[in-house]
């Protein structure tokens, strides 16, 4: 009897005369979720900065209240008081922001610390074939055809696969990375 591929990278092979087994074809990349509480922080980081861009809204506050500022130091000759009133705008456009980007690195940091992250917790495990992606996370599965994947990254110490906009798997490196990465590349094109 001869081994018999079929869809999925499945293969079939014989196992004595009539019993088969199945099992996954070579290309198929299955990595472990452990994600510890630093790579943790560095995602949330990307996602709210990168991804959703959550930047402007701070930056634009900061550069709105700085051109205030600049407008009341320029009218320092004539009115009273105008480079205090300049100097009070721009200490609060430039620290409300900074204390916005710190108290949220706080609350990822505090969440990341309930969750209770650790590179020794395995949290999901994904398998990358050339069909699908399949996800695994306890007795819960999933799979999500290539076509609908919406991005994937790859940075310092970890790929992260965006699954939907709102949704990513990250795959910390290992020794299955840069097969891993090469699968996401040739699948997603220019969305990786």
């Amino acid at each position: 009897m001869e081994k018999t591929e079929l869809p999925g990278g499945w293969a079939r092979e014989p196992k004595g005369d009539c019993e088969m087994s199945e099992k996954r074809s070579a290309a198929a990349v299955t990595m472990e979720g452990r994600i510890d509480r630093k790579t943790f922080r560095r995602f949330a980081m990307f996602d709210t900065f990168f991804v959703k861009k959550r930047w402007r809204s701070p930056a634009l506050f900061a550069l709105i209240l700085s051109a205030f500022a600049a407008v009341c130091f320029m009218g320092r000759k004539t009115h009273e008081q105008a480079v205090l009133l300049g100097g009070v705008l721009l200490g609060v456009g430039l620290v409300l922001p900074l204390v916005w980007v710190g108290m949220y690195a706080l609350s990822v940091s505090r969440q990341a610390k309930r969750m209770g992250l650790s590179a020794d917790k395995t949290q999901y495990r994904v398998t990358l074939s050339p069909e699908k992606i399949h996800v695994e996370k306890g007795k819960e599965t999933a799979d999500f055809s290539w076509e609908n994947i919406y991005r994937a990254w790859r940075r310092k110490g970890c790929i992260y696969l965006y699954v939907s906009p709102t949704r990513a798997f990250l795959l910390p490196d290992c020794e299955k990375t840069e097969r891993a990465w090469a699968l996401i590349t040739s699948k997603l094109g220019g969305r990786a």
